[in-house]
């Protein structure tokens, strides 16, 4: 699109080959051309904004959801990670000590995450801890925290001394993105679901928060049977989103069809490999970007998908840091996946190249 300075040059040009003479910056003409052309230049952006946002190809944010509105789709939201806190005291009370629903806690540092009870509980008499079901404030995949993590008392409640969570958090997942929910738009114009295919119920599955993928097995147990396998990023879908999606689907079934949605068989995949870090960079900081790039890999893996060594190498290669690897075990090979599987990370081993 033209830029402003663009616009108001032509402007300036065609003044002046009309008129015989050229427009003074400080003149009233001046000023009127400056003025013409911001407008000018603001009515094209609007309309480049306008085709951008036309099609589920281009459109963003708001637009974008629209768009999937009109083929029956809304925007996954995030999901908060969940776990067990244990509030605990030094020396038995003589008193119960009651926790009340929503009690918050936190993580340390600056960058804490915040947690809430999600039930009334009591430190009895004569007790000195007591577990609580619990859940992250806000959804995403930044409220998952390893475990003894979670030991900032914001909430003060009157005789609890500690705080802590034995387990690790988890089950957080980030909100639908762009490009995730663009792609599910998408292939509801090329896959059309009429009630009865593998589009319907796989349209069905991933409607779901949380489920991130899905595949589907047609006659998997005889005629008349239908499986619907589902998978979140790298981990599977909660049991009671999956009794959800079960039981949309028993309404909406065609008769005399079975329909068993089931999570997706997690198949860990383990990988080894050389590796030279550049000497400007220190090692083990580079070893665990190269983790974590690895990981990424496989949480953006569908069920079914095959794990293609040369898109771990490329993981690999493009991390900060990396001045050369090598793929040396035997092993390390594409891993095709049945439609009933999820491949996840397993063991990533890394020696010195």
């Amino acid at each position: 699109m033209e830029s402003y300075e663009v616009i108001l040059d032509r402007m300036k040009t065609k003044f002046e080959d009309e008129a015989g003479f050229s427009a003074d910056d400080a003149s009233d003409i001046g000023i009127r051309l400056k003025v013409l052309a911001a407008e000018i230049y603001s009515i094209k952006s609007n309309i480049e904004w306008l085709k951008r946002e036309l099609f589920p190809q281009t459109a963003t944010g708001t637009q974008l959801e629209m768009l999937a509105q009109e083929r029956g789709l809304q925007r996954k939201a995030a999901i908060k990670s969940q776990g067990v806190l244990t509030f605990s005291i030094s020396s038995a009370s003589l008193n119960d000590i009651s926790i009340p629903k929503g009690t918050i806690c936190s993580t340390l540092g600056i960058n804490s995450v915040s947690f809430v009870t999600k039930q009334d509980a009591v430190i009895t008499q004569g007790s000195l801890s007591v577990d609580v079901e619990t859940e992250a404030e806000s959804g995403g995949a930044n409220s998952n925290t390893t475990a003894g993590t979670i030991t900032v008392l914001v909430t003060q409640v009157q005789g609890v001394e500690t705080v802590n969570n034995a387990n690790a958090f988890t089950g957080g997942t980030d909100a639908e993105t762009d490009n995730e929910l663009r792609e599910r738009l998408l292939e509801s114009y090329k896959n059309i679901s009429n009630g009865t295919n593998s589009a319907f119920y796989k349209k069905c599955a991933l409607s779901y928060d949380g489920v991130y993928s899905a595949s589907v097995v047609k006659k998997s147990r005889g005629v008349g049977t239908v499986d619907v396998y589902v998978a979140g990023k790298g981990k599977a879908v909660d049991s009671s989103t999956v009794a959800a999606i079960q039981n949309e689907i028993n309404s909406l079934r065609e008769l005399n069809v079975d329909v068993q949605v089931k999570n997706a068989t997690l198949s860990p995949v383990d990988v080894y490999f050389s590796l030279e870090v550049d000497m400007e960079y220190d090692k083990e900081t580079v070893k665990q970007a190269c983790k974590d790039s690895i990981k990424a890999y496989f949480d953006s893996l569908k069920v079914g998908d095959t794990v293609y060594l040369v898109a771990v190498a490329d993981a690999v290669y493009h991390t900060p840091g990396v001045k050369n690897y090598e793929f040396i075990v035997s092993g390390n090979r594409d891993v095709t996946m049945t439609q009933d599987k999820l491949a996840i990370c397993g063991n990533i081993t890394i020696a010195d190249l």
